[in-house]
C-alpha cells in the first residue's frame, strides 16, 4: 500500500506537477472567492480564453508557447479583456452577459486564427488541457515568484476589493476593480500557459464553491479552499499516474468529487451556504 501511494512521487516530473498545482492553488483559491461572490463565474473563462486566443495569435506569428513574445501577446489580450470587464457596466445588461459574449467571441476567434496553423487541432488541445506533466521546473519557480508578488499587491488592496465584492461603492472603486482584474489577467495568462484553460477554470471556481458549502467563518473557508485545491491536485495526479490518464482532466474531475463531498458534508452539518453569492467575501470584516 505504501509503495502504491509513494510510486508517483518517485518521478521528478510528478513532483514538479504537484508543485505546479500547489502554486496555482494558492492564488486561484483566493481569486475564486471574489469571482463566486460577485456572481461573475464566467470571468475566469473569458479571460483565460482570451489569453489562449493571444497565445494562438502568437503561434501563428511564430512565437511558441514558452517564449517571451508569446507570453506578452497572450498577456496583452488578457489584460484588454480584464479592462473591458472592469469598465463595461450597464444597468440594462448584466455584467455576466457581457463576460459570456467575450468568452464566445474569443473562442470562435481562436478557431479561426488556428486555421492558419499547420497543427491547429493540437494547439487547441494544448491551450485547453495544457501539459501538466511536462511543465519546466524553471517556469514553475518563475510563476511562483510572480504569484508571490501578486499576492502582496492583493493583500495591500484587500480591504477595498473586498468592499467592492460586498456590493459597496468605495471611493476609487474603478481603480481597485482595474487592479483586481489586472492581477487576475496576469495570473490567468501565466496559468493557462502552464496547465491550460480547463484546469485554470476548475481551480478558480470549484474549491471556492466547495469551501462556501462547508462550516466555519470566512477565513476558515479560505483555508478550506486552499486545502481542497491542493488535495484535488495531489489526488488527481496520483490517480492519473496509476490509471494512465491525462493529468489535467483527472485533476478537474477530482475537484468535482471533492465539491460533491463538501456539499454533502455541509448539508449534514446544517451549515451549507446556498446563498453564497450575496454573503461577505473571504477575510471580511466580521473575521477581524
Amino acid at each position: 500500500m505504501i509503495d502504491w501511494l509513494a510510486a508517483p512521487w518517485a518521478y521528478p516530473f510528478m513532483r514538479w506537477a504537484l508543485v505546479c498545482c500547489l502554486v496555482l492553488a494558492g492564488i486561484h483559491a483566493y481569486l475564486g472567492f471574489h469571482v463566486v461572490r460577485r456572481g461573475v463565474l464566467f470571468v475566469d473563462l473569458a479571460i483565460a480564453q482570451m489569453a489562449a486566443l493571444g497565445a494562438a495569435v502568437g503561434v501563428v506569428f511564430g512565437f511558441e508557447h514558452a517564449t517571451t513574445g508569446g507570453y506578452v501577446i497572450s498577456a496583452a489580450f488578457a489584460a484588454a479583456t480584464a479592462a473591458a470587464i472592469a469598465l463595461l457596466r450597464s444597468k440594462r445588461i448584466p455584467q455576466e452577459a457581457i463576460i459570456a459574449i467575450l468568452y464566445g467571441l474569443s473562442s470562435a476567434a481562436m478557431f479561426v486564427v488556428l486555421e492558419h496553423s499547420p497543427h491547429g487541432l493540437e494547439e487547441v488541445k494544448h491551450l485547453f488541457v495544457g501539459q501538466l506533466l511536462t511543465v519546466p521546473p524553471e517556469k514553475v519557480l518563475w510563476t511562483a515568484g510572480l504569484y508571490a508578488v501578486a499576492g502582496v499587491v492583493l493583500f495591500r488592496v484587500h480591504d477595498r476589493t473586498t468592499a467592492v465584492t460586498h456590493g459597496e461603492e468605495p471611493r476609487g472603486r474603478l481603480a481597485y476593480d482595474l487592479v483586481l482584474y489586472g492581477i487576475f489577467a496576469l495570473v490567468v495568462t501565466s496559468s493557462v500557459g502552464l496547465v491550460g484553460v480547463l484546469l485554470v477554470f476548475a481551480l478558480l471556481v470549484l474549491p471556492a464553491v466547495a469551501a462556501l458549502l462547508l462550516p466555519g467563518g470566512e477565513t476558515a473557508r479560505l483555508f478550506w479552499g486552499w486545502g481542497l485545491a491542493g488535495a484535488g491536485g495531489a489526488i488527481g495526479l496520483h490517480l492519473a499516474f496509476h490509471l494512465d490518464l491525462p493529468a489535467a482532466p483527472v485533476v478537474v474531475l477530482t475537484l468535482g468529487v471533492l465539491l460533491l463531498g463538501a456539499a454533502v458534508a455541509g448539508r449534514r452539518a446544517g451549515s451549507g451556504d446556498s446563498r453564497f453569492a450575496s454573503r461577505p467575501s473571504p477575510l471580511g470584516s466580521g473575521d477581524r
